[in-house]
């Protein structure tokens, strides 16, 4: 016969207050657990889906005029701007320099150092600013989709330079004419890749099908040799400004088909990235043309007589 303890026993209620403190307790652990558990899949699910479906970047605007109304103007809508005005406030991004066209006495815009600014064969290398912020954008994006190896390996050219690459290479047709080249106003480059054949790779393809977003085309495509008079050269980019390059990669044209076009349509409508562009064409000193107040453009001189003005249809 078993003998119980002598000390006092503990009333049944007291065991059932333990058990249940022991049961919430338990519950409190396994919610705790469940919920640091699923802030944890949120999180590192959130980071992999922004990491992996992040937009391209933003485009960086180019330097527009916008039309103003002068103050003796009340409540006038538009500015109108002569032949010659347009002329002096040119960009140049679309001026034509091919075997029929030579080098204009001035270069398009300011020309800055590719230093720090993209990876270049030559950090003294220079180009057109509006065309540097461009590319820098363009391989930035190419980055982002694991494209980070461009390369520019010839910008602006002097004449000087030019005629020796004539020299070195008479007859082969690799280098222009001293005073043909576009190198020679400071707005093509030529891009390479690290250690692939920029015309038959997929980074090649990624420039040829994206650089319109960005404003530049390839100038000499491989079935346009005909037109442009220039063998196909895969790594040979031309800016000429978003909605040119837009409209000239889509309808499948080259700067002397483009412009050509323009000078017989006079007026088009370009939608690019939700904005729309009106392009004008003037080729007579006494054309003028109304800009509508508060809207911003910008003109270019075409390099064949003609200026071409494009006007944002938003203010």
């Amino acid at each position: 016969m078993h003998q119980h303890s002598s000390s006092p026993q503990e009333p049944p209620h007291s065991h059932m207050c333990l058990r249940k403190k022991r049961k919430h307790h338990l519950t409190m652990l396994t919610l705790l657990l469940f919920f640091t558990c699923a802030i944890a899949w949120f999180i590192g699910s959130h980071i992999v889906r922004g990491s992996a479906e992040a937009p391209p970047p933003s485009l960086p605007s180019l330097p527009m005029h916008t039309a103003m109304d002068e103050p003796m103007q009340y409540q006038a809508t538009v500015q109108t701007f002569t032949f010659s005005q347009l002329a002096a406030i040119s960009n140049d991004y679309l001026l034509l320099v091919n075997p029929y066209y030579a080098v204009p006495d001035y270069v398009a815009g300011s020309l800055v150092r590719l230093a720090g600014y993209v990876n270049s064969l030559n950090p003294d290398m220079l180009l057109n600013e509006d065309a540097l912020v461009m590319l820098r954008a363009m391989f930035d994006s190419a980055t982002t989709v694991g494209f980070s190896q461009f390369r520019v390996t010839q910008s602006f050219r002097t004449h000087e330079y030019q005629q020796s690459l004539y020299d070195q290479f008479a007859g082969t047709g690799i280098a222009a004419q001293p005073g043909h080249s576009e190198h020679q106003v400071g707005l093509a480059v030529d891009i390479s890749y690290e250690g692939v054949n920029i015309g038959n790779s997929v980074q090649g393809n990624w420039l040829m099908n994206n650089s319109y977003r960005y404003g530049f085309i390839l100038r000499y495509p491989q079935h346009k040799t005909y037109v442009t008079g220039v063998p196909f050269e895969p790594w040979h980019y031309r800016f000429v400004g978003q909605p040119h390059a837009y409209f000239m990669t889509h309808n499948d044209m080259v700067m002397e088909e483009y412009i050509e076009y323009l000078s017989i349509a006079r007026e088009i409508t370009v939608i690019f990235e939700g904005v729309e562009f009106t392009i004008f064409y003037l080729d007579d000193e006494s054309e003028a043309i109304d800009i509508p107040i508060g809207h911003q453009f910008w003109a270019s001189r075409d390099n064949t007589g003609g200026i071409i003005v494009t006007v944002t249809n938003s203010n």
